[in-house]
């Protein structure tokens, strides 16, 4: 009996752009096999380098320049899979260049342009993995993330969401994390602003690969992160994990609302108080670029009923995104 591997197929951009994703996707799971991550993504010129330059011979041939602009050309569709003896099941799959077999045979036009890559042991699949996908797998089954103005009621929505068994965790302490181990002098506020305004894509990565990690250590299956600062990140990390695995949710409440119950909630005795506090803060989430998240989100919850409607709506999504939970 054949314990169980990780392996990897890659649909190269000529089997992309010829919409073999489906076809090849159906020919995965007759074979046995799992997958438990996919997504699109066009690698960097470095990227398709170091994978064919640091594992495989391909460096050699004469045909490696004009491979490595082929594969950073235009996107690719990339399988993580799961199952016995995954590794050589994904090569039959694929199967060889001379004389072609498996889906090469079927839709190779050349040796450049021969619809898939696969990994050819276990572990070039690990070095090859961590390489196109720039992290860690990721075995997080769903991830909500939440944004939404001051006193929306994000956290109110983050507790139930918890209380159905989805972990709450915040964007700030992944984050915190990375500051630590950057050694970074100065409080967190300081550097988080001079981080996402000076280097955006670089906290965008170290966020995703530190949040991979945490999860995967702790072996959680469901979270809900709270919150979103604007819309990149979340459509980073629908890129980067997955568009089906992560679920971008806007919260949102008329302003008169918010501060209506900011005055319940804080016992304040006039609106006037109300916008004092409530304004500024909002005006930190307009300059952080949050009602954009509005644009992008995969739900937009009206949150100015009662609480039993918002956890109706949240039921609701918990249903069709996460039917494995009761």
């Amino acid at each position: 009996m054949y314990a169980k591997e990780i392996s990897m197929l890659l649909v190269k951009p000529d089997g992309v752009s010829k919409g073999l994703t489906e076809s090849i996707r159906d020919i995965i799971l007759s074979q046995g096999l799992i997958i438990i991550e996919e997504i699109d993504k066009i690698l960097r010129p470095e990227t398709a380098k170091k994978l064919y330059w640091d594992v495989s011979d391909v460096r050699h041939r004469d045909y490696f320049p004009q491979l490595i602009e082929f594969m950073s050309s235009s996107p690719v569709h990339i399988f993580i899979v799961e199952g016995a003896n995954a590794v050589k099941t994904v090569r039959f799959i694929i199967g060889k260049r001379e004389p072609p077999s498996g889906i090469r045979q079927l839709w190779a036009e050349d040796i450049i342009r021969n619809v898939a890559h696969g990994p050819d042991g276990l572990e070039n699949a690990g070095k090859e993995i961590k390489i196109v996908l720039e992290r860690e797998v990721c075995r997080l089954k769903k991830v909500f993330l939440i944004g939404g103005m001051s006193e929306s009621g994000k956290s109110t929505l983050g507790r139930y969401f918890d209380s159905r068994g989805i972990k709450r965790l915040k964007i700030t302490s992944f984050l915190q994390n990375i500051k630590d181990r950057e050694k970074a002098e100065g409080d967190f506020v300081s550097w988080n602003q001079k981080s996402v305004k000076e280097r955006p894509e670089w906290v965008r990565e170290e966020f995703t690969k530190e949040f991979v990690a945490v999860t995967s250590k702790q072996g959680i299956d469901y979270c809900v992160l709270e919150s979103l600062y604007g819309p990149e990140l979340g459509l980073y990390m629908k890129e980067a994990l997955g568009k089906d695995k992560a679920i971008i949710i806007y919260v949102n409440m008329d302003l008169d609302v918010r501060l209506q119950r900011q005055m319940i909630r804080q016992n304040l005795t006039s609106l006037e108080e109300a916008k004092s506090l409530l304004l500024p803060r909002d005006e930190i989430k307009r300059e952080w670029r949050v009602p954009e998240i509005r644009d992008v989100a995969d739900f937009v919850i009206d949150n100015s009923g009662s609480l039993d409607e918002l956890y109706k709506i949240a039921d609701k999504i918990i249903r069709q995104h996460c039917p494995e939970i009761p």
